[in-house]
């Protein structure tokens, strides 16, 4: 296995951490299953929970909420908790909430189970995998390390959203109930996060990615908020997040107005998790040669692009092939930008003993979209019946990713500006992180 994956320029601690960067990996891909899958089957959720398009905007308004709160806090638990318990008891709270939604519920019980979900997957579980796979990866590898991170999550998300599909598919060709298909997608993806639970829980060591002698502290945290690299990050983060959010509406928009099939939509939902994988890994390679700053410059340009085409396109069924192309371009530029915006964090040389609690502070500000991202779309498609409706919205997503375009050039300028010295790294802090599994 080291053989080859020194061909592929994979050596040093990101080789020997590998096999742990994918168990997290998979982690990652399962947990965020069951609070998004409804926008893959968005139509079928509507109808199936008697919703409207506004009430679905809610639920992500109910997870952004809790989710910084969780984020906010969760940062700080995750350099000086064991990374073992977060990921098993997160997945554990998960797939509890996918099992509480098979029952039959309301809107009101519906926004109890969204609150858990805000909390599940967020809280400390991200911020420590971000931590995890920084501190398991040298510095000169970072790109590689979070390119394969996203990767073999976006692998584990295709395959377990192509299952849905076909669990799905199952339900409404062989029982011809729709209802009874949105369960066995439910059940699915519960039985992954608990399943994933069970194997973490014996898998990965118990062991702290934390300096000796940290603890759970402010003092940190009052350092990263006085640090001007984090706080670009953030901003860039809450760009990121709200097309991470608002690209769920490329799948209806197909459906409900260029006539397209839901299983059509479905599968689209697939692509958008297989088409993420070369932007996740080729990222990666080419920020850790060229820079994280050139490569997010060039996505953001790309995706800018992408979503200034789409909106000239006719609302036509001929369209849709040509949409899904698009569709599948600022896919592979978006991921490859998502991935790449954690390396950030060693560019601008943010504190390897503090990377939770500056990526807890980063998630923070990426879970503000999840307030009203969701709430927005949904009030748009409900007041603006149509094609308008959606082109607001996306008018709206296109002022997003012209900001962040302008952010990396700040970013660029900022790092020529304060001459940021990577030798003043601890390495032996870095020493004392590197053993995980």
């Amino acid at each position: 296995m080291k053989k080859l994956l020194g061909k592929i320029g994979v050596k040093g601690r990101l080789a020997e951490n590998f096999g742990a960067i994918v168990i997290l990996a998979f982690s990652g891909s399962v947990i965020f299953g069951l609070p998004f899958f409804r926008f893959d089957y968005y139509d079928v959720y509507l109808s199936t929970y008697h919703l409207t398009n506004t009430q679905m905007g809610v639920f992500g308004t109910v997870i952004g909420v809790f989710g910084i709160i969780s984020y906010l806090f969760g940062g700080m638990v995750a350099d000086g908790m064991s990374v073992k318990k977060i990921i098993v008891l997160s997945l554990f709270g998960t797939g509890i909430g996918g099992v509480l939604h098979l029952l039959p519920l309301g809107f009101k019980g519906l926004l109890c189970i969204y609150a858990l979900w805000g909390v599940s997957t967020t809280f400390a579980f991200w911020p420590a995998c971000v931590k995890a796979v920084r501190v398991m990866a040298d510095e000169d590898n970072q790109g590689k390390a979070y390119g394969f991170f996203e990767g073999w999550q976006s692998i584990g998300g295709a395959v377990a959203a192509l299952i849905a599909v076909v669990c799905f598919k199952f339900g409404t060709s062989m029982m011809e109930n729709e209802v009874l298909a949105m369960k066995y997608v439910l059940i699915f993806y519960s039985f992954m996060n608990i399943a994933m639970g069970v194997f973490a829980l014996f898998v990965v060591e118990d062991k702290k990615m934390v300096l000796n002698g940290a603890k759970v502290s402010f003092k940190g945290f009052a350092k990263v908020i006085k640090n001007p690299a984090v706080w670009i990050i953030c901003l860039v983060s809450f760009c990121n997040h709200v097309f991470c959010l608002s690209i769920y509406y490329y799948i209806p928009y197909v459906t409900d107005i260029l006539g397209a099939t839901v299983t059509f939509g479905a599968m689209l939902g697939v692509i958008r998790k297989f088409g993420s994988i070369g932007g996740n890994i080729a990222g990666g390679y080419l920020t850790d040669k060229f820079g994280t700053a050139r490569l997010m410059l060039l996505a953001f340009v790309v995706m800018l692009g992408g979503q200034i085409a789409m909106l000239l396109m006719p609302t036509e069924k001929s369209s849709i092939l040509i949409v899904a192309l698009l569709f599948v371009l600022i896919l592979v530029f978006f991921h490859m930008n998502y991935a790449m915006a954690w390396t950030m964090m060693s560019e601008g040389a943010v504190p390897v003993e503090l990377c939770g609690t500056a990526a807890g502070l980063i998630c923070t500000a990426g879970a503000i979209p999840e307030t009203f991202v969701s709430l927005l779309a949904g009030n748009l498609i409900d007041t603006h019946p149509g094609v308008t409706g959606y082109r607001y919205f996306f008018y709206f997503l296109t002022a997003v990713i012209a900001l962040g375009l302008i952010l990396i050039l700040i970013w660029r300028r900022y790092l020529k500006h304060a001459k940021i010295d990577k030798s003043k790294f601890d390495e032996k802090a870095m020493d004392d992180l590197k053993q995980y599994v």
